[in-house]
């Protein structure tokens, strides 16, 4: 009799569980940039010798109220090399590139799709409607270097040049309207600068307007360190027209 009971119990637990996961709504979803030289040296992956000077994406995902990613569920097959023209090729090549040398553009934007977005509640289970609207937040943000940090706050890319963690967030802060976003941080160990790694906007469960990020999110992820460089690739891809990325890293005067 204890056996059924506790049999039971056993099984009325695993469908709570069940439904709890499964039931899951999206309440905002999240658009992640990473600074690509701190990714190849934070993480083990065989990155390629000349990187993107630029943010590029990392995620593009959904969250519940607390800034949990909802895991997709869906499980459809896409015909990839009909959603794969040539024009939504090259407009999410500009923004969301590969930078390991053994996956292709097309690969990790597979990868995201089956990762992050198979949601009916946002993309309707469509791929096509989540990298176009992947391309439009892109357009929305503009380029986080050369637009803003460089352009409105004269924070370059530099071994030598080292920036207070409040100024890097105030003008991410800029684009996202004063909504809260967060971004993380490579620790060198003990007083040494960090290496700003990944900057996160938050959106509304549609993607359409910026939100606030969670203040527990806020809280828990933001970097930790004072001091940030923002590491300059010893071979970027594209070298930026811009003097002070050839000097030995003096703040720039906004434009």
């Amino acid at each position: 009799m204890k056996m059924k009971n506790l049999i039971s119990l056993l099984l009325l637990t695993l469908s709570l569980f069940f439904i709890s996961v499964c039931s899951q709504t999206i309440t905002q979803t999240q658009f992640v940039y990473r600074w690509p030289e701190t990714y190849c040296k934070a993480q083990s992956v065989n990155c390629k010798s000349k990187r993107p000077l630029k943010f590029t994406l990392a995620k593009f995902l959904g969250t519940d109220s607390n800034g949990n990613e909802v895991k997709p569920t869906c499980k459809n097959k896409p015909a990839w090399s009909k959603l794969f023209t040539n024009e939504l090729v090259t407009k999410l090549d500009i923004f969301w590139p590969s930078l390991q040398n053994k996956k292709e553009n097309t690969d990790i934007w597979k990868d995201a799709w089956r990762t992050y977005g198979c949601f009916n509640q946002v993309f309707e289970q469509d791929p096509t409607n989540y990298f176009n609207k992947a391309i439009e937040l892109a357009d929305k943000i503009g380029d986080l270097l050369q637009k803003h940090l460089i352009g409105s706050d004269g924070i370059v890319p530099c071994d030598t040049a080292i920036y207070k963690k409040d100024e890097i967030l105030e003008s991410f802060k800029k684009v996202s309207n004063n909504k809260d976003v967060f971004f993380t941080c490579k620790e060198n160990g003990g007083s040494n600068p960090a290496f700003l790694n990944e900057i996160t906007f938050c959106f509304d469960k549609d993607a359409n307007n910026f939100e606030n990020c969670p203040s527990t999110v806020v809280k828990n992820k933001n970097c930790r360190i004072q001091n940030i460089i923002v590491p300059r690739p010893l071979t970027p891809a594209r070298v930026l027209s811009l003097q002070a990325l050839q000097t030995t890293g003096e703040k720039l005067q906004p434009n």
